[in-house]
């Protein structure tokens, strides 16, 4: 082992803040409103109760954890150590044409008010974080603070996750992969995505995941991204929560030899400077701003969309209460915190309870983002487009949101009343999320394709929203 061997550590944590609850907004069809049946109590938690399960093996054998005080979720990491060795014993020589070398420095649960592990020089190195140590071929976490907490959080699924970026290291290790910290860490993301798709396929004997587990699992990705005003060049740096769970879905989405090409620059991290507003618009402020931003942006790119065609402005938004719901099509819209009208073209919100609670947990961009998703809506309808396929649908909107999100980059220039600042990205991905009604995932599909739309629409632009825009999650 070297002297002072490099660490590569999952993240410098920084939490969103928010939880596994829904109040959202989304799509339903027919002549009601467009819009997410909210739980009849704001904030009511909807998370899948496969949050708090434990493992869905028993331990298995000739996984030796040094340091283990019996915490359950030290059997969720040995089931996902076990794997990720099979994994990478039959992926390495497909991708790399090298055979796989195990890690065999062993496996630390750590506390850090105790004994500190190998590698770790003094309590931070492992206090919130788990690491895989270049020159001691080993793996260590905090069994006290990082691993209960993301399980608690974001279920047991998360944790093997945890462990397959940490996995992904080691074939940096072993392969010899240079270039800037931030670039190895989203290519370990991507690489635990391939691993992921390798289990959704049915290859695990030790893990089977759905629909909800992996939204899920990206949430709690989510909530280990870098802290928002950070540059990719830091050392230290991890990624934007966009960058992290991009880079995990390109994995998902392709394979681990995709992940392989990865370099400095490719993907292009989207780490976002502060605006002068340092990040946060009051949300007085930014509820109008979104509204003339939004109507602004379609003023000028529908025409992208239907040439020829010119954009209608929508009707002044409506927010209500929930004991005084606006009608939409004479009938009230009890029940609902975000909707889009069709009959008379507006968009209504829960201004008492939802949205500033979305607000108080996600930031301002998400609230904005979730406006901008009915707008997608109304694009469709405007269009004449409409699918009567509701995730199409809802897919399609995300995609518009994201175009226009990608049309606020700082870098250009425009003259809207808003500009991306740093997290806000990211708050748009926990928006889709996390922010979800029940039956939501039902009717819209997984988060994860939502996540997918978002993407290609700051990407690529409007479009790339005319495309098949449904994922492959399980």
């Amino acid at each position: 082992m070297a002297t002072h061997p490099r660490r590569s550590r999952i993240v410098r944590a920084v939490a969103l803040g928010v939880s596994l609850v829904a109040t959202a907004c989304g799509v339903e069809t027919g002549s009601r409103p467009l819009a997410t049946r909210a739980p009849s109590v704001a904030g009511q938690h909807a998370a899948s109760s496969s949050t708090t399960t434990t493992s869905p093996r028993p331990r298995p054998p000739g996984v030796t954890i040094t340091g283990d005080d019996g915490n359950p979720v030290n059997v969720v990491i040995a089931n996902a150590i076990a794997d990720l060795q099979d994994f990478w014993a039959v992926t390495m020589p497909e991708v790399f044409q090298k055979r796989y070398q195990r890690v065999i420095g062993g496996f630390y649960a750590a506390d850090p008010q105790g004994g500190l592990p190998p590698c770790a020089t003094k309590r931070s190195d492992i206090a919130g974080n788990a690491y895989y140590c270049y020159g001691g071929n080993l793996v260590a976490w905090d069994q006290v603070g990082l691993m209960p907490t993301l399980r608690r959080s974001f279920g047991d699924f998360t944790v093997a996750v945890v462990m397959a970026h940490e996995w992904g290291h080691a074939i940096q290790d072993r392969v010899g992969f240079s270039g800037r910290t931030v670039t190895k860490e989203m290519q370990a993301d991507c690489y635990a995505g391939a691993w992921v798709r390798h289990i959704a396929r049915g290859e695990s004997p030790r893990f089977t995941i759905d629909v909800g587990i992996l939204d899920q699992a990206l949430a709690g990705l989510l909530s280990l991204r870098d802290r928002p005003g950070g540059s990719a060049d830091d050392p230290a740096a991890h990624g934007s929560g966009f960058d992290r769970v991009s880079a995990f879905q390109t994995g998902y989405e392709h394979s681990a030899a995709q992940c392989a090409t990865f370099r400095d620059g490719h993907p292009v991290p989207l780490e976002l400077p502060f605006t002068a507003s340092g990040g946060n618009l009051p949300y007085a402020t930014i509820v109008p701003r979104a509204f003339r931003s939004l109507e602004g942006f379609w003023s000028a790119a529908y025409p992208q969309v239907q040439p020829g065609g010119r954009w209608q402005p929508l009707a002044a938004p409506r927010p209500f209460r929930p004991s005084a719901p606006p009608t939409c099509g004479g009938t009230p819209a009890a029940g609902y915190a975000l909707f889009f009208c069709v009959p008379s073209r507006f968009i209504a919100y829960d201004d008492e309870i939802a949205l500033p609670k979305i607000y108080r947990d996600a930031g301002g961009f998400a609230i904005a983002a979730l406006f901008g998703t009915q707008y997608g809506l109304a694009v469709q309808y405007r269009k004449g487009d409409a699918s009567s396929d509701e995730e199409a649908a809802t897919l399609r909107g995300d995609c518009y949101m994201g175009a226009w999100a990608g049309s606020l980059l700082p870098h250009l220039g425009n003259a809207s009343p808003l500009v991306l600042s740093s997290g806000d990205l990211d708050e748009a991905v926990a928006a889709l999320l996390v922010f979800r009604g029940q039956g939501d995932r039902q009717r819209q599909g997984p988060g994860f394709n939502r996540v997918l739309a978002l993407r290609a629409g700051v990407l690529k632009g409007v479009g790339a929203c005319t495309n098949d825009l449904k994922g492959t999650p399980p």
